[in-house]
């Protein structure tokens, strides 16, 4: 029997199952080592075919080439391998229309929307400054679906509404504007999987094992949709995590 599955590794197996038979590129954002994981198990098993943007690096894993290592950070040296080279003035356009995005935020609210930009002071200012949203809003917008990754779950950080947006989850708001991709997939945070309603608000798709309704209730700003027995998170099974550990994330990132 493998040892109990970390959160970061739960997240991998989780998004590497979801992966759909349409999706044929990935884009992996920056900081996101379970994304890349997830990205790489697909690629070595079910679906060889995908393309997989890593970094400056273009992977295609069929015909039994190496899988590319799991390292912390996007732009890791060490991750820059792969069959192609995007050339930096041209790396927006390329990753411009990926199937599958994946993307973090310092704020998440019942609708989708995420903020990266940071929490405004209400003088000008900023109480806290995200990292940005460099090219976060043409890929949220133009891609298939994206995933939104969560490290953490409090009512600081899923909000009634985020103070700014750069990324539009709302479906209603997309619809309106036209906006041609999928928006949000589903949410991973250390409690549980969300997804949308089909009005679009939140909602509990499952409950990680050892987690409550009345503990979520508490963490999250907002009324979550819930159901009234929540199920649990499928744990990654034996087979999932020995290929995880040893084929995949070898140098233990997500450990």
């Amino acid at each position: 029997m493998s040892a109990d599955p970390t959160m970061g590794e739960l997240f991998a197996v989780l998004l590497a199952r979801d992966f759909r038979e349409e999706d044929r590129s990935l884009q992996v954002g920056a900081n996101l080592p379970m994304a890349r994981a997830a990205a790489v198990m697909a690629s070595v098993t079910s679906r060889p075919d995908l393309r997989v943007i890593l970094g400056m690096g273009v992977n295609n894993l069929s015909g039994g080439r190496p899988a590319p290592p799991v390292y912390p950070f996007l732009f890791d040296p060490r991750s820059m391998v792969g069959e192609a080279v995007m050339v930096q003035e041209r790396v927006f356009d390329d990753v411009a229309r990926p199937d599958v995005f994946f993307v973090g935020g310092l704020q998440l609210d019942r609708r989708g929307n995420l903020n990266l930009f940071g929490i405004p002071d209400g003088e000008g200012g900023w109480k806290l400054r995200g990292p940005g949203g460099v090219a976060l809003a043409t890929m949220s917008t133009n891609c298939a679906g994206y995933y939104i990754i969560m490290p953490r779950h409090d009512a600081r950080v899923f909000v009634e509404k985020v103070a700014l947006i750069t990324a539009l989850g709302d479906r209603t708001e997309r619809e309106r504007l036209g906006l041609p991709g999928g928006g949000p997939r589903f949410v991973l945070s250390p409690l549980g999987v969300f997804d949308f309603d089909e009005s679009g608000d939140m909602q509990v798709r499952s409950l990680h094992a050892g987690v409550s309704a009345d503990q979520v209730r508490e963490a999250t700003g907002f009324e979550l949709g819930f159901f009234n027995d929540p199920p649990t998170t499928e744990a990654p099974s034996d087979e999932e995590l020995t290929l995880l550990r040893e084929r995949v994330d070898v140098e233990r990132t997500l450990a």
